[in-house]
């Protein structure tokens, strides 16, 4: 079975003129594969987290990218070896080579979602561990690091997103929730699914 590790919690917090944001990062593990998921923009951060695991860039055999935000995928050009599994209509990309994927691409444990609402391109990823199904979803669930997380499917997405459809992603929020016994949300603290969140 594939695992998780939670490598950088993702945080939000809006500032007079903008925001200080950077995503939560994992780090999958399969038998074959390591798998960073939304590296973030915070380089230090990053590469602490790497060197924390015994890892350097090039130890990386794919990246994941939710969706387009820069507070996710800022750093993923530094992971010299890696293929790209992308938001951008479900394409992988090897250097300049660029292919589609299927949603098993990363392993049998692994199955990459389609979740838009967001934005309309947006990916989440399961991951069948030995604790459970774990989601990593983005921007799908998110809170501001001034907020407790309280898990309501209808609660406003405060990025307010070019593309944003908050219809979508109500129906997005609750395949996550129904699917996964575990969530990683894209900026707060991994959380146990409680199914009478979803209505």
């Amino acid at each position: 079975m594939a695992e998780v590790k939670v490598l950088i919690e993702g945080y939000a917090k809006q500032i007079e003129n903008g925001w200080v944001a950077s995503s939560t990062t994992c780090l999958v593990t399969t038998e074959t594969k390591k798998i960073i998921t939304d590296p973030g923009c915070n380089r230090e951060k990053l590469l602490e987290a790497l060197k924390k695991e015994k890892l350097t860039t090039s130890d990386i055999d794919y990246v994941f990218l939710s969706h387009q935000h820069p507070d996710h995928i800022l750093l993923a050009g530094i992971f010299e070896k890696a293929k790209f599994i992308t938001f951008d209509t479900n394409l992988m990309y090897d250097g300049d080579h660029i292919t589609e994927f299927d949603k098993h691409e990363l392993g049998t444990d692994i199955e990459i979602l389609d979740t838009p609402g967001h934005v309309l391109e947006h990916i989440s990823l399961l991951v069948n561990t030995k604790k459970g199904k774990i989601a990593i979803v983005g921007d799908v669930i998110w809170w501001l690091d001034s907020e407790n997380q309280i898990v309501d499917i209808y609660q406003k997405d405060h990025s307010q997103a070019k593309g944003m459809h908050m219809p979508t992603l109500v129906k997005s929020r609750k395949k996550v929730l129904e699917l996964a016994d575990y969530i990683v949300p894209g900026h707060g603290k991994m959380f146990k699914v409680d199914k009478s969140t979803i209505k």
